[in-house]
């Protein structure tokens, strides 16, 4: 039987004595009624001030109102509890906790009939901990709607969270009757796993996650069932696959709280959720909501920028960077994230502007020195790009430099003949992330570069070792065997081999030089003139000069008999 048979079995077996009796409290006052209502309650009304423009009207709007109404002596309590209860929910809607707790309790007290008032104080009360006035507050909305599922749900998981497993599983057994949900199943899981039933836990648990796959915080209980049955594999697998994202539920009066936002505050409260979770098109939507909602909010258009970035959508997200500095000119980061972006399209004028302020503003973001000396590589300011990106090394913790820190300071340094300095960065990036085939190869273009060709060679041998289908790393070392100044460094015959084969695959001129210099080496001399004879005459129809006389030189030395190495460079891999 599964978790939702067994759930429904139980409750046919013990619905005489699972349901509580629908009884109402004594009535509430009737709306004609007047007021016995403490002159001054206590409510923490948050500074104005500190709130969005648009919420902070309607609130003021609203208190004023509540003021009103409380010092008219014929206000009915009726009315009273209704503005209360309204405010509260306004608060609440805006994430205003203490004050929208106080006013419930206000219109709970004024109007303990009002399931809504009841129900939104269990809700509050609950998340602030406040049991004594919870329990009581859900008790009192399940006598006023006895199979309200939400009810049902939140009262179980606050008795089950308080050690009261029995309760918790009766209210849970109720709700499965009116809602098949994963909120339900997962609740039968806990119960389940708090009783050492371990098997039924995970029969709930699983069904969970089918009605609710999203819902990774289960997969933590799930695993937790699976190892204390001994299937370590399966609770590996469920562990890995848990997080912080809650089981939602269909809960009408919490949706209506959706309804009442104000400015950007909610809308910005729910994209931040969806993000965190992947839901990026619900984020997009969200803070789509919040820049309509107050077009003037700069986190709104940030947090927009954000998320289009992560959905591809870098033009839109350069707009909304541009609002957002436009609207706040002295915000550092916005202009950081807005020149990193335009940087990545290749608008370096623009970006030097953007990371230039960031880094005027706040000298300490390494995020912009980075991505400032970045540019500065790339239009060949490259003595300012080591002062930003050595600055940038100085402001980010060791546990967060990433390699591409380490390989654009690398760069840059190389670019200023400072191949020593450049050489342990060039080391770390591998280090960092070995797959990023390019730093192995100008770590071994640098060694070569000092004169260091045994170390170049080993380090191009090291990265075939990690990765043996590196072409580059293999042509590289192909030409090192064939061309190096220390004869004790060559090996013709491995060298033929490697450049044969890259020059079979791809007969780009680069990988004929290579097999020529190879052929040379072994005393394969017509060979090796035939091929750089058209090596030569290539260049010389493409107008390369340069190229043309370089390429002449060996032509000459292979014409006299003679293997490569002419000049140092002619070691140096062609990237």
């Amino acid at each position: 039987m599964n978790g939702s048979a067994r759930a429904l079995g139980v409750c046919v077996r013990s619905i005489a004595t699972v349901l509580l009796p629908v009884a109402l409290l004594a009535c509430a006052p009737t709306p004609d009624e007047p007021a016995a209502f403490p002159a001054e309650p206590t409510i923490p009304h948050p500074e104005l001030g500190e709130l969005d423009p648009p919420l902070a009207r309607e609130l003021e709007a609203r208190r004023a109102g509540l003021d009103a109404l409380l010092a008219d002596q014929e206000a009915s309590i009726a009315h009273q509890a209704q503005a209360f209860g309204s405010l509260g929910r306004l608060y609440q809607a805006h994430r205003l906790l203490e004050p929208a707790l106080a006013c419930y309790r206000e219109a709970h007290a004024l109007d303990p009939g009002s399931f809504a008032w009841a129900y939104y104080l269990g809700v509050l009360a609950a998340g602030a901990g406040d049991i004594e006035t919870a329990r009581p507050a859900f008790r009192r909305a399940l006598e006023l709607r006895a199979d309200d599922a939400p009810t049902l749900v939140r009262l179980a998981d606050l008795e089950l969270e308080h050690g009261q497993v029995d309760e918790a599983e009766l209210l849970y057994v109720r709700a499965a009757v009116v809602d098949d949900s994963a909120a339900v199943a997962y609740g039968m899981g806990r119960v389940a796993e708090e009783r050492g039933e371990y098997a039924e836990a995970i029969a709930q648990f699983q069904r969970a996650l089918t009605l609710q796959p999203r819902a990774s915080v289960i997969d933590y209980h799930l695993g937790q069932a699976y190892r204390e049955l001994g299937e370590f594999d399966r609770a590996e697998e469920a562990l890995a696959r848990s997080g912080p994202n809650r089981v939602a539920m269909a809960d009408p009066l919490m949706h209506e709280l959706t309804t009442l936002a104000i400015g950007a505050l909610p809308h910005l409260d729910r994209g931040h959720a969806a993000a965190r979770e992947g839901r990026l098109a619900d984020a997009e939507a969200a803070y789509r909501q919040a820049v309509a909602a107050d077009a003037t909010n700069v986190r709104a258009h940030e947090s927009l920028a954000t998320v289009l970035v992560r959905r591809g959508d870098r033009e839109g997200a350069i707009e909304h960077f541009g609002v957002a500095v436009r609207l706040d000119p002295e915000n550092a980061q916005a202009h950081s994230d807005l020149g990193v972006l335009l940087a990545e399209l290749g608008r370096n004028d623009r970006a030097l502007e953007h990371l230039g302020r960031a880094v005027e503003l706040d000298p300490g973001n390494g995020e912009a020195r980075l991505g400032l000396g970045a540019v500065l590589a790339k239009t060949g300011n490259f003595e300012e790009a080591v002062v930003e990106l050595l600055a940038a090394l100085g402001q980010v913790p060791e546990s967060r430099r990433t390699p591409r820190l380490h390989f654009g300071l690398a760069e840059a340094l190389v670019r200023t003949g400072r191949l020593a300095e450049a050489l342990p960065h060039y080391s770390r990036v591998r280090e960092l992330d070995p797959a990023q085939s390019l730093a192995w190869l100008r770590e071994a273009t640098v060694l070569m570069g000092l004169g260091r060709f045994a170390d170049a060679r080993a380090t191009l041998e090291e990265r075939l070792r990690v990765d043996s289908t590196d072409g580059r790393a293999a042509h590289s070392l192909a030409r090192l065997l064939a061309g190096a100044p220390d004869p004790t460094l060559r090996d013709g015959r491995r060298a033929m081999t490697i450049a044969g084969a890259i020059l079979q695959a791809d007969n780009a001129a680069p990988n004929a030089e290579t097999a020529a210099m190879a052929l040379a080496e072994v005393g394969r001399f017509e060979e090796a003139v035939s091929i750089q004879r058209t090596l030569v005459e290539e260049a010389r129809r493409r107008g390369r000069t340069g190229e043309e006389r370089r390429l002449t030189r060996n032509l000459e030395r292979y014409e006299r008999g003679e293997a490569c190495c002419a000049r140092v460079a002619d070691a140096f891999p062609p990237y």
